[in-house]
């Protein structure tokens, strides 16, 4: 039998995610992002668990230099000795966007700089599947196919060149929107209290009128360079956005589907369902029933309702939404009234949540 499994990590407002597929007994992993801080001790745990001579990543992925997908990874990374072994790192760090253009000028993102130079200090492989340069769609449109050891396919959806050279301008002004300061991300008005008790809204959302808000999509330039995938073992098809934009998502997904829907058993929603990050375009291009949303709420309050009525009204019937946490911004969809009226389901975590394929 072959295994696909999907294991939202706890990672407060971030993202750290670990795939596991392969036979039963020869499972191999994929880990994307590391959450903020404190989710290293969910990773290492996570790994503890298992035989030694089992503690092995095939593939790292480093979507983007925001601080809620990149600072637990770092973390790890920081470390004298590192607890698990790893086949390639994709992380597109200053010198992957030198190679999107001619320039001089020197910036100095610390996060990024500190995971590039953490990898160095590893001697792990870096890029590698990409001969050592950007994980990047190149400027012909062609979507890079890299297969990982074990069959796992993986087919890179974003990002393009181009935003990884918009990206250059803003590394160092991205990272002080996010709150960091030079010397390894120290936090600055840090606003997240992990532990502490939240009170559930109650309130039942306007399915329909949230679905006829008007959309605008994400710019922000970091998200633009997130890497996402979609990534395909034993027939079954998952996409991991990241932070992706949906635009390049929906472009890059119609080279593959020129025509009619794209099917696919799960997403992983991007930008943790936040209202400029998935488009009615985009789910409406989707055959698909299984959304995953990862945060726990703190900080920006996702996920933002309109996302949720637009997956809910626009994707294929039966709608099943997986988070994992239980919060005051999506506890209201846990409601069985509109469970009944608009033919979804939902499945909440508490210490993350684990979906098999």
């Amino acid at each position: 039998m072959k295994i696909f499994n999907i294991e939202l990590l706890p990672a407060t407002y971030g993202d750290c995610i670990l795939i596991e597929y392969g036979q039963i007994d020869q499972l191999k992993r994929i880990l994307i992002d590391g959450g903020t801080g404190g989710t290293r001790h969910a990773i290492s745990s996570r790994f503890a668990v298992l035989e030694e001579h089992n503690r092995n990543l095939e593939l790292m992925v480093i979507t983007h230099i925001d601080r809620d997908h990149i600072e637990g990874t770092l973390r790890i990374l920081e470390q004298e000795t590192l607890s698990f072994g790893i086949r390639d790192v994709w992380f597109n760090g200053w010198k992957h966007l030198q190679e999107q253009f001619d320039s001089d000028e020197a910036f100095g993102a610390e996060q990024g700089e500190h995971v590039s130079a953490a990898i160095l200090k590893h001697g792990l492989e870096w890029n590698n599947d990409f001969e050592g340069h950007a994980v990047v769609i190149k400027s012909d449109g062609h979507l890079p196919t890299i297969m990982l050891p074990g069959g796992m396919r993986l087919t890179l959806l974003s990002p393009s060149a181009k935003s990884l050279r918009d990206l250059s301008p803003v590394w160092i002004k991205d990272l002080k929107k996010e709150g960091l300061i030079p010397g390894f991300g120290e936090v600055v008005n840090e606003v997240i209290a992990e532990d502490e008790d939240e009170a559930f809204g109650s309130e039942s959302p306007d399915v329909d009128q949230l679905n006829q808000l008007p959309f605008d999509e994400d710019h922000s330039e970091a998200n633009a360079s997130s890497i996402a995938f979609i990534a395909e073992y034993g027939g079954r098809r998952v996409l991991f956005l990241g932070d992706a934009q949906p635009g390049q998502i929906y472009d890059s997904l119609k080279k593959i589907q020129p025509q009619g829907k794209i099917k696919i058993d799960l997403c992983k929603i991007s930008h943790h369902a936040s209202r400029g990050n998935t488009s009615p375009s985009l789910l409406e291009l989707l055959d698909c029933r299984h959304f995953a949303i990862s945060t726990n709420g703190s900080n920006y309050y996702h996920p933002h309702q309109e996302t949720i009525a637009r997956i809910i009204k626009r994707s294929s019937p039966g709608v099943t939404l997986y988070f994992n946490y239980r919060t005051e911004h999506n506890s209201m969809w846990d409601n069985q009234a509109l469970k009944h009226i608009h033919n979804y389901t939902t499945v909440y975590g508490t210490q993350g949540i684990k979906i098999e394929l």
